[in-house]
């Protein structure tokens, strides 16, 4: 029996950010190396809520997670 698998844009965002922030991935590079890190089943989740949310795979990641925030030192 398969499994549904869903990923929500917010969950998607979270997991991007966690990845900008520990340098796995360059905010410049764009949204289809996420796909390195997924199974195809959850990939083609993951781009069918991308493209729900008007996002292209082409566009960066920092277009996906919108302003960085920087906290003061």
């Amino acid at each position: 029996m398969s499994q549904i698998v869903r990923f929500s844009i917010s969950t998607i965002r979270d997991e991007v950010r966690c990845r900008l922030e520990s340098g796995m991935l360059n905010r410049r590079q764009p949204v289809r190396v996420l796909c390195e890190f997924y199974t195809k089943r959850e990939w083609q989740a993951i781009a069918e809520e991308l493209q729900l949310a008007d996002v292209q795979l082409s566009d960066s990641l920092i277009d996906l997670v919108g302003k960085e925030e920087w906290s003061n030192d």
